[in-house]
């Protein structure tokens, strides 16, 4: 071994220098004190920082459509007192893949319930209907936002929804399945877990398969044909239905397949309604784990502010739409005890055309709204975007609710279905 002059015992040398080495300690500590406090305050801040308050003018809260099969209709959500909306504290935390491209979809045909009489809709076409779905397309892809329901009466209800789910798959659309309640007598409520649980199963066989929605706008409560909010027991439906059907899909092995509940906006949507905590309350933790999306329908224009009387100019659209988001992140989903890991889907959103409103004012409005989700999706968790709808369900009838399709009723565009297809190409996932 070659001597480098090391001492003959090394420790006599450490215990020399522990008195110094116990000096630099103590320095170290201080500065590292002081540095820990100065990154706090700058946190402390840029979290105080105000985000923009708007002001927007309410609009009637309601909203009328119907399913391709079965009927879907929406009817007016009960308005709320008009309230100045707020512009709190943007969230500590953005939503898990809020940072991807938005996923565009469509309800891909063309019946629309009304709240008025109105004509009855022409009958789809579908092979045309899927010619258009690939038009609007093109080399992205889109999501068939479609409808299901439960009534406990009709034992093939399950059969018809699969069936619809099952053939857009096959045509290489992904699917997003709304299993809405309605018990047909009260004593059939108890049915409905049950039934989302065996269609969950089924419906995770489905290569398509995106999301499921449990319910349909139970805070809407005016009619039983349109917000499953008019029937009893809606709350404990959604708040036990969600980990039912979350459940039997990571059991049939799609723990991709996220699931959860919308929510009708209204004309006041910054006011929170008891629904939020009611199903906190109902479904615990068990609820709030499952719950993996929130969706949100919001028409500017027509059923959400400005009111049909008011042109829904860019500024305006932004304030509805704007509005909408911040208060469902930060006030609605926080009542409802949900995480900043459930994102946000703009479930329903669109603005037909009639002799009052022109079909060029459709493109703008869709352009607009378009680009308002995009301005903000990624600071409240924005994921997905579904348009109200491919088809008229009767353009010659000249009446708003049988207007508003991408195409008119015999399949010819209409300049937002261009609009739509060139945003898809250009900002789609």
């Amino acid at each position: 071994m070659v001597d480098r002059g090391l001492p003959t015992d090394p420790w006599n040398t450490v215990r020399r220098l522990m008195p110094l080495l116990s000096l630099f300690s103590v320095i170290a500590v201080l500065f590292g004190t002081v540095g820990l406090s100065s990154a706090g305050a700058r946190a402390s801040h840029r979290a105080i920082a105000a985000s923009r308050t708007h002001r927007i003018t309410h609009g009637k809260a309601k909203h009328a459509k119907k399913l391709h099969k079965p009927a879907h209709r929406r009817r007016p959500v009960r308005r709320a007192a008009p309230v100045r909306s707020f512009a709190p504290a943007r969230p500590a935390m953005i939503a898990t893949g809020a940072g991807a491209p938005l996923r565009f979809g469509v309800y891909p045909w063309a019946g629309v319930g009304t709240v008025n009489q109105a004509d009855p809709a022409v009958a789809d076409d579908p092979a045309k209907a899927l010619a258009a779905v690939e038009a609007l397309k093109g080399g992205r892809s889109l999501t068939m936002h479609i409808y299901g329901q439960y009534t406990g009466v009709d034992p093939h209800e399950a059969d018809a929804l699969v069936s619809d789910a099952t053939w857009w798959s096959a045509n290489g659309l992904r699917v997003e399945m709304v299993l809405r309640y309605r018990p047909a007598r009260p004593d059939l409520d108890a049915g409905y877990v049950p039934w989302v649980q065996s269609v969950a199963t089924r419906l995770a066989a489905l290569p398509g398969l995106l999301a499921l929605q449990i319910g349909n706008e139970p805070n809407n409560t005016q009619s039983a044909a349109a917000g499953d909010g008019a029937y009893p027991g809606v709350v404990s439906a959604i708040a036990h239905g969600i980990p039912a059907a979350r459940g039997a899909l990571v059991a049939a092995g799609r723990p991709d397949v996220k699931v959860g509940f919308n929510w009708a906006a209204g004309s006041s949507p910054c006011t929170t309604e008891p629904i939020w905590s009611q199903l906190r309350a109902a479904g615990g933790q068990a609820f709030t784990a499952a719950a993996g999306w929130v969706g949100i329908d919001v028409y500017p224009g027509t059923w959400s502010a400005p009111s049909q009387s008011t042109t829904p100019t860019a500024s305006l659209i932004n304030a509805t739409v704007t509005d909408s988001l911040r208060c469902v992140r930060t006030r609605h989903m926080v009542a409802a005890g949900l995480s900043s890991a459930a994102t946000i889907t703009v479930a329903e959103t669109g603005y037909p055309t009639d002799p009052a409103r022109s079909e060029a004012t459709q493109a703008a409005v869709l352009k607009d709204t378009i680009a308002s989700v995009e301005s903000v999706r990624r600071t409240y968790g924005v994921t997905d975007l579904r348009w109200f709808c491919l088809r008229d369900a009767n353009t010659a009838s000249g009446q708003l609710e049988n207007g508003y399709g991408l195409l008119r009723d015999d399949y010819s565009a209409k300049p937002a279905f261009s609009a739509y297809q060139q945003i898809i190409a250009a900002e789609g996932a």
